[in-house]
């Protein structure tokens, strides 16, 4: 049986304080040990994983600013921070669906430009300086480069306005890749208006250029499950030749990329809404979506995260690097059942997002 969240609500402030306090690497790394094994100690088959999910990146910003505040080396701003800067998180951390696998996802937004000679620059090394604090404690650095050590995801508020524009005025894969990363940007440190002036530019701007939300929905249609997934057999067959999954593929980018386009398309960015749950909840306020199918959306959302949370609680405790895959056949009767609800309830979305962009007949 799961440990209900609330029961840990002391572990969790003891962590935090702890947090608080580190005062070197070596220090976080302990600290993010302790982390995992608490996330890992609230799985199983009836845990809530949007709540774990909000506990576990409620944690994971702790541990990113205090990284900050040892990174820094001069002058401090807000909440630690060099001054002029907002230390702020993407992907799932920015949406708090986090869990076990995690690594670096942050960018900075800052009030001017650099102003030092290139990536000699106070933000520049203050920034570098972060991610090494970060990979020294555990937190392994984005493949992708989605840091903040990368210079492409540090920028001034002008800068990050530009680069929107430039999304806006060419629409293609890339311009929708980062539209959809910087949809759920959320700030961590420093003062969240910098934020706040990216999200409604961003919100402005895709009013504007509607094929980049599109693009987004056509996205979300890219992924899903193996097809018999959403067929009708009894679910003690699955059993039989139960595929290894990998569930951000099948179940997780479908339903969160699906609803962040028709959040972005409704003018949620605005607001700066970034969860998953939070954006059904603004969907259905407004509209866009039937509370009942909401309430199931925001049901497949919770199953799914708690089957990705068992299947990485399950590598942490084997000492294996978690990740996404999910082998169906060891899942029990109750949590396939629930398994295959949130796969029907993604296919209602999937139906949504081809009438909503007109994507039925696009190839």
């Amino acid at each position: 049986m799961a440990v209900d969240v609330v029961e840990k609500d002391r572990d969790v402030r003891e962590l935090a304080e702890a947090l608080d306090g580190a005062r070197d690497p070596e220090d976080l790394a302990g600290l993010v040990g302790a982390i995992r094994r608490l996330v890992a100690g609230l799985a199983g088959a009836d845990a809530d994983g949007v709540r774990v999910g909000r506990l576990a990146s409620r944690l994971y910003d702790g541990l990113l600013a205090r990284a900050a505040w040892l990174a820094r080396d001069g002058p401090e701003g807000e909440d630690g921070l060099p001054p002029g800067c907002t230390l702020a998180v993407l992907g799932s951390q920015g949406r708090r669906e986090q869990f076990l696998a995690t690594d670096q996802d942050n960018a900075l937004i800052l009030e001017k430009e650099d102003d030092g000679a290139g990536e000699a620059g106070r933000y520049a090394l203050f920034a570098a300086k972060l991610s090494a604090i970060l990979q020294a404690a555990g937190v392994p650095l984005c493949p992708k480069g989605i840091m903040a050590a990368t210079p492409a995801w540090r920028k001034s508020v002008a800068a990050w306005r530009a680069a929107i524009d430039m999304a806006a005025a060419r629409p293609d894969a890339a311009a929708v890749l980062f539209v959809s990363l910087l949809a759920d940007l959320r700030p961590v440190a420093g003062d969240p208006a910098r934020v706040a002036a990216v999200a409604r530019h961003l919100s402005l701007r895709l009013a504007e250029a509607p094929l980049l939300v599109r693009g987004l929905a056509r996205e979300a249609l890219n992924f899903g499950p193996p097809a018999f997934l959403f067929g009708h057999l009894p679910v003690e067959w699955f059993r039989f030749g139960a595929p290894i999954v990998d569930l951000k593929r099948a179940a997780v980018f479908p339903l969160t990329i699906g609803v962040k386009a028709l959040a972005l398309d409704a003018g949620l960015a605005a607001t700066g809404v970034t969860g998953t749950d939070e954006r059904l909840a603004g969907l259905a306020e407004r509209g866009v979506l039937g509370e009942g199918l909401a309430a199931r959306l925001g049901a497949a959302l919770s199953r799914i995260q708690s089957v990705r949370l068992l299947a990485q609680a399950e590598a942490f405790a084997h000492g294996r690097p978690p990740d996404n895959r999910v082998d169906l056949g060891r899942l029990d009767t109750d949590t396939m059942h629930g398994f295959r609800e949130a796969l029907h309830a993604i296919d209602e979305l999937r139906a949504i997002l081809e009438h909503h962009f007109g994507l039925r007949y696009l190839t």
